[in-house]
């Protein structure tokens, strides 16, 4: 990951959303130490639809090593419920942006109990 705009950690973010979020109209919930609040907007007439979700993710935003980021989703279709465009992107509103990437590969290790279980066991000579 290269950044908060890369693909990958977009990719990456919304794995994590949907793993997280409690339920398709949960507006506020936690992942470790991060406060994740999400609003969405919706727009449809007779030429096409448009829904916006704003999500702010921020970790101790006040403190040492504090965050917040703010990720954008955007889905517009026509009049035939067909996908016109799909875009996201990503700005750190405060705090550094490394630190969010770190974060987001914390989410990625697994946990101590499992980290060796993939691994091929050394055979007995």
């Amino acid at each position: 990951m290269r950044g908060v705009n890369d693909q990958k950690f977009l990719n990456r973010w919304q794995a994590l959303y949907r793993a997280t979020c409690p339920s398709p109209t949960a507006a506020r919930w936690q992942v470790a130490d991060v406060q994740w609040r999400k609003q969405r907007l919706s727009l449809e007439n007779s030429d096409f639809a448009l829904s916006l979700e704003v999500h702010r993710l921020s970790r101790n935003p006040a403190g040492a090593g504090g965050w917040v980021l703010l990720v954008a989703v955007e889905h517009w279709w026509n009049t035939d419920r067909g996908s016109i465009k799909s875009t996201s992107w990503a700005r750190v509103l405060g705090g550094n942006s490394k630190a969010v990437l770190a974060w987001m590969r914390e989410r990625d290790e697994p946990p101590p109990s499992a980290r060796n279980l993939d691994r091929p066991r050394a055979r007995a000579t």
